[in-house]
């Protein structure tokens, strides 16, 4: 799915540049692993409001897919039946 990898490499990305952006104020008062778990809680708010378009765009996809099966399904169930 390559809404998937787009929406794993934005979410990645955004972590990076949160722990960037931490990291080099913060280095000298707490250490690496702080920063990190702070970085995650950050960039897990911000991909709320920044990635709304990628997450939606995902959720379409999944939908998509999901309505496919659904219909497969039926499709096969009801040519079961006959």
């Amino acid at each position: 799915m390559k809404e998937f990898a787009i929406y794993t490499g934005l979410r990645a990305g955004l972590f990076a540049i949160c722990f960037a952006v931490l990291y080099f104020p913060l280095r000298n008062q707490l250490s690496v692993f702080p920063l990190l778990l702070v970085a995650l809680i950050v960039s897990s708010i911000l991909s709320i409001f920044v990635l709304r378009a990628a997450r939606d765009r995902l959720a379409g996809k999944i939908d998509h897919r999901a309505g496919k099966m659904s219909r497969r399904i039926e499709q096969a169930r009801t040519a079961e039946d006959d």
